[in-house]
């Protein structure tokens, strides 16, 4: 039997390693941001006022915003510190949406050492 006459329907190649758990839709870069913003909510749980930090990044780049930037803006303005942490863990569409565009990147919100971590399980394992 050649290969091109084979049955293949039954074997399953697997994008990504089994224990990176991707939510349905979801690709490595989606992964990684959930990953970090898992991070994040911990750390505005424990310092909430990291989110005036957030507010403040930016509130300072003025008339640069983007619709998305505002989006957070509003969101941090008149959100408390529980439903924010819950929009950067969610792995729901609107969390995954969410995070592609989230202020909270760098220190303090999270170290470059976290992040290589993640980005190193998500590539290495």
């Amino acid at each position: 039997m050649s290969v091109a006459e084979r049955d293949l329907s039954q074997h399953v190649i697997q994008a990504f390693p089994p224990w990176l758990d991707l939510p349905p839709g979801y690709i490595v870069n989606d992964w990684i941001a959930w990953e970090k913003g898992k991070l994040v909510a911990q750390r505005l749980r424990s310092n909430p006022s990291l989110l005036q930090v957030a507010q403040d990044r930016l509130l300072a780049r003025g008339d640069q915003l983007f619709s998305a930037d505002h989006e957070w803006l509003e969101l941090i303005r008149r959100s408390d510190v529980e439903t924010i942490s819950h929009i950067l863990e969610s792995p729901d569409h609107e969390g995954q949406r969410l995070r592609s565009s989230t202020p909270f990147s760098r220190q303090p919100f999270i170290e470059p050492e976290e992040v290589e971590a993640i980005r190193e399980r998500a590539y290495l394992g």
